[in-house]
């Protein structure tokens, strides 16, 4: 008799148990369902708006309800930008455009050497500047493609701070490098330290960070030979 009702007992408890892991199974079928139903339902939207030197993207996640209409979920929220930098520059996640010539008028440098300077013979060519030296360059890319690696220079020393215009390309000395950096004059200012000068290299997205002082100017190009 005892044996009869433990038998009856263990039967009854493979049935819960049976019952309850159909339960369970039932419950992820459905689960899963949902989460099915819920990701084919999620989609993205896209809207960007352009400034002068920047895109800028907003890429929204939403859900569709019963009625068809979307519900943004804020969890899929990002932003993300696209800026105008030259391929040179190794940057992560940025997308690389080229920025398209509108025909804009831009500063030249300075006009400082004069058609009777310049004398041109059959086997030489002669121009008489004084203070005049020559530069060689590396191949950083920042000046590409007016000055490259082999290219040669022409420089003179100028005189005083207003001798230097926007538009002009001077070699200036910066702080912890052996080289001198030779950029464009992008603007000119005054602070309480004097004036300054704001250099850019014509192939980078930016300007210099640092204000240029007329003590670390080394020279103004006035000629470029290749």
């Amino acid at each position: 008799m005892k044996f009869l009702k433990l038998g009856a007992i263990l039967v009854l408890v493979a049935v819960a148990a049976i019952a309850a892991l159909s339960s369970i199974n039932y419950m992820d079928d459905k689960d899963n369902s949902n989460d099915k139903l819920l990701f084919e339902s999620m989609f993205k939207e896209e809207e960007c708006f352009e400034d002068a030197k920047d895109v800028i993207c907003t890429e929204t996640l939403y859900m569709r309800n019963e009625d068809g209409g979307k519900i943004p979920l804020m969890t899929g929220h990002t932003i993300k930008e696209t800026v105008f930098v030259p391929e040179y520059i190794e940057k992560e996640k940025i997308i690389v455009e080229e920025k398209k010539a509108n025909g804009e008028e831009k500063q030249s440098p300075a006009d400082r050497i004069q058609d009777s300077d310049i004398n041109v013979f059959a086997n030489s060519v002669r121009i008489d500047i004084k203070n005049a030296k020559w530069r060689k360059f590396i191949d950083s890319n920042s000046m590409d493609p007016l000055i490259d690696e082999g290219t040669t220079t022409i420089e003179i020393k100028p005189k005083n701070a207003d001798e230097i215009e926007v538009g002009d390309i001077i070699a200036y000395k910066v702080e912890g490098y052996d080289y001198a950096f030779v950029h464009r004059v992008i603007e000119i200012g005054n602070d309480e330290n004097g004036v300054y000068f704001i250099t850019k290299g014509d192939n980078y997205f930016k300007e210099d960070p640092d204000k240029v002082r007329f003590k670390d100017v080394e020279g103004v190009v006035v000629g470029i030979l290749y």
